[in-house]
C-alpha cells in the first residue's frame, strides 16, 4: 500500500510544500490564539482596548493565510514575523502588563516557527531581531515601570490560566505538524531510495540487495529472471515516449498481478529490462511468465506487432556469486533475443 501512495503522489501531484503546510499551521494557531486571548481577556476583566491588539493579530493572521495560496508567500512570510517582532510583540508586552504576562511562553513559540519556516541569512537575522527585541522590552520595563499597566493579580491568574495552556497547545500543533510532515517525506526518501517511480517495481539498487541475500540462502530453488521488452524502441519513434511510459507501466502490472511482491522480488532493472528473484518451482515460474508474456503481447500488439518479452532464466545454486549470475542470464536473454531476431526459412 505504501509503494501505491508514493507512487500516485509522485506521478499525480507536486511534492508536498512543507514550509508552507507549517506555516498556514502557525498562522491559523496565531488566529485561535487571538479568539481565545480575547475571551479570556474578557472573562479576566481587563480593559476592552487590551484586545484591539488581539484584533489586529487575528486579521494579520487571517491576511497572511489567505496569501499563503501565492507563488511569493516566502515573501510575505517574512514581512508577517518581522512585523510580529517588531511591532506586535513590544505592544503586546507593554500593554498586557510587562514581565508578569507571558511574553517569555510567545518568544518561544516564535522562535520554534522561524527555526522551521526559515533558513540562511532570514532565519539568523529573525533571531537576532527576537532576542534584541526581548531584551529591549526588559530593559524598558526595568528603566521606565511607568510605561508598563498593573492589572490585579486575579486578573492576570486569569489571564495566565488561559494563556499557558493556548501556549502549550500551540506549541504542540506546530511540533506535530512538522513530526507528520516529517514522517512524510521520510516516507517518499525511503521509497525513491529503493522504488523505480514510474513502475512502482524494486529499482536496481533494492534489487542488488536481494540478489545478496538469495546467494546467501540457496537450501532452497531460487531463481533470476531477466526480461527484456522486444523492438521497444519502435514504439517510443511511432508513438511517443508517453505511449512507451504506458507499456511499461502495463507490463509492470501484469508482473505485479502474477508474482507475489511479499515473497518475490520483481524489479525494473532500468529502461525496458526487468527482473525477477523467484523462489519456488521452476515449472511454476515458467507457467507464470508465459502468462505474462501472453497477455502483455494482446495489449502490446497494437502498437506495434513485433514486440512482446524475452525472458532468461539462470538457477543461483548454479554460480559463486551474484555477478556470475548476473552475466549468465543476461548472455542468456542476449541468445534468446538473437534467435527471435533470425529470418524464418522455410
Amino acid at each position: 500500500m505504501l509503494k501505491e501512495n508514493m507512487h500516485s503522489e509522485a506521478g499525480g501531484s507536486q511534492p508536498l510544500d512543507i514550509r508552507l503546510s507549517l506555516y498556514r499551521t502557525i498562522i491559523a494557531a496565531g488566529a485561535g490564539l487571538a479568539i481565545f486571548s480575547i475571551v479570556g481577556n474578557y472573562i479576566g476583566g481587563f480593559p476592552a482596548i487590551i484586545n484591539y491588539k488581539w484584533v489586529f493579530l487575528f486579521l494579520i493572521c487571517t491576511i497572511a493565510f489567505l496569501f499563503s495560496k501565492s507563488p511569493k508567500y516566502t515573501s510575505h512570510m517574512f514581512g508577517v514575523f518581522i512585523f510580529i517582532i517588531g511591532c506586535f510583540l513590544p505592544f503586546a508586552f507593554i500593554d498586557s502588563g510587562g514581565s508578569k504576562n507571558n511574553a517569555v511562553g510567545y518568544i518561544f513559540l516564535l522562535l520554534i516557527s522561524i527555526t522551521y519556516l526559515f533558513s540562511g541569512w532570514k532565519r539568523i537575522f529573525l533571531v537576532i531581531m527576537l532576542i534584541t527585541v526581548f531584551i529591549s522590552l526588559y530593559m524598558l520595563e526595568f528603566c521606565f515601570p511607568d510605561l508598563i499597566p498593573v492589572y490585579a493579580d486575579s486578573s492576570q491568574l486569569i489571564d495566565s490560566m488561559f494563556q499557558i495552556p493556548l501556549l502549550i497547545s500551540a506549541s504542540f500543533l506546530i511540533l506535530l505538524r512538522f513530526a507528520k510532515e516529517y514522517e512524510r517525506v521520510n516516507q517518499k526518501l525511503v521509497f525513491f531510495a529503493n522504488y523505480d517511480e514510474l513502475t512502482g517495481l524494486c529499482n536496481r539498487r533494492m534489487f542488488n540487495k536481494a540478489m545478496e541475500k538469495a546467494m546467501e540462502c540457496r537450501d532452497q530453488p531460487t531463481y533470476l529472471v531477466l526480461l527484456d521488452l522486444d523492438h521497444f524502441k519502435i514504439i517510443n519513434d511511432n508513438h511517443g515516449h508517453h505511449r512507451g511510459d504506458e507499456v511499461l507501466v502495463e507490463l509492470s502490472g501484469l508482473l505485479k498481478q502474477h508474482f507475489d511482491l511479499n515473497r518475490q522480488v520483481v524489479s525494473r532493472w532500468g529502461g525496458d529490462e526487468f527482473a525477477i528473484i523467484y523462489s519456488g518451482p521452476k515449472d511454476e515460474l515458467v507457467g507464470l511468465l508465459d502468462n505474462v508474456s501472453a497477455l502483455f503481447y494482446t495489449y502490446v500488439k497494437r502498437y506495434e506487432e513485433s514486440a512482446g518479452v524475452s525472458t532468461s532464466i539462470v538457477s543461483f545454486s548454479d554460480f559463486e556469486s551474484e555477478t556470475e549470475a548476473l552475466i549468465a542470464a543476461d548472455h542468456l536473454l542476449y541468445a534468446v533475443k538473437n534467435e527471435k531476431a533470425q529470418p524464418i526459412i522455410n
